[in-house]
């Protein structure tokens, strides 16, 4: 049997503005996990907390509905597409997948998922079948999963579930992608233009998590930013946010608290500009909250991903003022998670 994880995500730096190719972002990956166990078996079939299918090959390729469990069967398809190029026969099995991402009552965490799905599913049927793809490989078939099923990210959520630590992305190109999805071996060998992702180095500094208490969908947010694309303002947001990421990378990789805060306090402005110009809230009450208490001990503080629900962030210097935030946030009755940066070889 074949047993592994792949941990969420958070966006520290970048969200909204790495939705345009070419555009930059910070993200984590987080020591909540989903579990996938992959074992020989007479007949395909999948099982998690939300369902269960099964399924047969025509041509090596799964026959699939795309009715529910959408995430889970595109991994499925995109998987043994890489087998039947790979030239390797499918082996028939079954697959467990049990996730930490939600709280008990079925309310997500916004910790990336439906991506780390995709991912775990992918490298668990990869590894059943004795493949040992490269990290590029398992992102390109993501996104390729993706693709499948017309639910396309930024893609940052995959390059932090696979790499693990202190991740920085650049988007790729869809249109060109888009333009070869016929193309299953050019896709999988060529370097897919604008993409970028490197592993940064374990800063000298300590993240905090605080949940809202509700979540939030990303793409109901991403689709009202169509309006904007085109407008002047949007583009100048594209611009400033695209440097602010940079600076705060460089910054990172130096340790420099000073500089880090400056550019997360910019950040937040250019999302609350944001907010207006698309009519959207980014910041709730509970984040307002969770802002002040953070920025009234000196700390810089932030909303994660798409903002109004889901997590919100802060980046303090030791475990001291790490846990003496935890608990001004606890006693605003705020939800402050016990998570930390999960690094891969853990």
């Amino acid at each position: 049997m074949i047993k592994l994880k792949v941990p969420g995500k958070l966006f520290i730096m970048g969200e909204y503005s790495v939705i345009k190719p070419g555009n930059e972002a910070i993200l984590v990956a987080i020591d909540k996990f989903i579990h996938v166990h992959v074992k020989e078996n007479s007949d395909y079939q999948f099982s998690s907390e939300l369902g269960h299918f099964r399924w047969m090959l025509s041509d090596q390729l799964p026959v699939l509905v795309y009715d529910n469990l959408t995430h889970a069967k595109a991994a499925i398809y995109t998987a043994h597409r890489f087998l039947k190029y790979k030239g390797v026969a499918p082996k028939s099995y079954s697959i467990k997948l049990f996730s930490e991402l939600y709280k008990s009552n079925e309310v997500k965490y916004g910790l990336g998922s439906s991506g780390a799905v995709i991912v775990a599913i992918i490298q668990g049927i990869l590894k059943f079948h004795n493949i040992e793809a490269t990290n590029m490989e398992i992102f390109k078939l993501s996104v390729l999963a993706q693709i499948e099923i017309s639910d396309v990210t930024s893609g940052g959520e995959l390059a932090a579930s696979i790499y693990g630590g202190w991740v920085f992305y650049q988007r790729y190109d869809l249109i060109w992608i888009l333009n070869r999805k016929g193309h299953f071996n050019e896709l999988m060998e060529m370097t897919w233009p604008l993409l970028k992702i490197e592993k940064l180095s374990q800063p000298r500094l300590n993240l905090v998590v605080c949940f809202s208490g509700f979540s939030q969908s990303t793409k109901a947010y991403t689709d009202k930013l169509a309006a904007l694309n085109g407008s002047s303002w949007y583009s100048n947001f594209l611009n400033k946010t695209k440097l602010i990421v940079t600076q705060f990378k460089e910054a990172l990789i130096r340790s420099d608290l000073h500089t880090i805060k400056y550019m997360v306090e910019l950040y937040r402005q250019m999302l609350l500009e944001l907010e207006q110009q698309a009519n959207i809230t980014i910041e709730s009450e509970p984040f307002k909250k969770m802002i002040q208490i953070a920025n009234d001990l000196g700390h810089a503080s932030k909303t994660s991903g798409a903002g109004y629900g889901d997590c919100g962030i802060a980046i303090v210097k030791n475990m001291k003022e790490k846990s003496a935030l935890q608990l001004a946030w606890q006693e605003a009755g705020l939800d402050a998670l016990d998570l930390k940066v999960w690094y891969k070889d853990e």
